[in-house]
């Protein structure tokens, strides 16, 4: 019997995302499948976002403005501004801090007073979120490679491409990774040179699900690294005995099979 483990991971943080303009049903529909794409929310979720509707004074107010008044009422965390670049250019707002000594130093803004934010193309904006959070790379080098002269930032600076906005890498979101315990019978191996060379490090034996398991299971049958666990015990912990031959293998959802539906945070549009 196949067992599935998805991958371990730290809570997701949530963000407020404000729509200053008017969407219908079928755009913001359309908006928050490419957010669940890009955020992988899935399996293993990197951002959330507490859509709200603003207020009059939040769509006639400046980012900067806005930035304020969330930091006088406590909220001290990257924010995003859904506005007319969505349906013009697929992107929505990233709006972080006002900047600090060293982006001045590094170039990225002109001064301490300007705001750091940036257009991000919306299946780009939960890894940008980890990215910018971590520093690595900071916005501002990210804006630095659009190459649009717009560093350094000014309270009056266009962006008028989307960070992401040239990536063809969407594939790479489709392919959520997971921890397989199968039992003999389940998997097939190989010693094969030209399939095991291609593997690094180059394994002995590569394994892979039979095509009929990993279509039960909706995997995709590849050939990988097996680890025998027939000796150890089950990955819950519980000390079962697990049958001889029993192997651990990395294997990959199959992108084509529709996903548990995912709930956004109460009372999210």
């Amino acid at each position: 019997m196949v067992r599935i483990i998805p991958p371990k991971a730290e809570p997701a943080a949530t963000l407020k995302a404000f729509l200053l303009t008017d969407l219908s049903a079928v755009q913001l529909a359309r908006f928050k499948r490419a957010f669940e794409k890009g955020a992988n929310v899935h399996l293993r979720p990197m951002l959330h976002l507490n859509i709200i509707q603003a207020t009059d004074d939040y769509v006639s107010a400046s980012r900067a403005q806005i930035r304020a008044r969330e930091t006088s009422a406590g909220n001290t965390d990257p924010f995003v501004l859904i506005d007319d670049k969505l349906v013009a250019k697929n992107g929505v707002w990233y709006v972080s801090d006002f900047a600090w000594e060293d982006d001045v130093q590094n170039g990225f803004a002109e001064s301490e007073e300007v705001l750091m934010r940036a257009l991000v193309r919306t299946e780009h904006l939960a890894i940008s979120h980890v990215c910018w959070q971590e520093g690595n790379p900071p916005m501002g080098e990210e804006l630095e490679a659009l190459d649009l002269d717009i560093l350094p930032l000014q309270s009056d600076s266009v962006q008028s491409e989307p960070v992401g906005a040239d990536d063809e890498g969407d594939e790479l979101w489709s392919t959520d990774e997971c921890e397989v315990i199968a039992e003999s019978g389940e998997y097939e191996t190989t010693t094969d040179y030209e399939i095991c060379s291609n593997m690094s490090p180059m394994p002995r034996e590569a394994v892979r699900l039979l095509s009929k398991v990993a279509k039960r299971e909706n995997l995709i049958s590849d050939w990988t690294w097996g680890r025998d666990v027939s000796r150890f015990a089950t990955p819950d912990s519980l000390g079962e005995n697990l049958p001889a031959g029993t192997i651990r293998m990395s294997a990959n959802y199959d992108p084509n099979v529709p996903r548990v539906h995912y709930e956004w945070p109460e009372g999210s549009l």
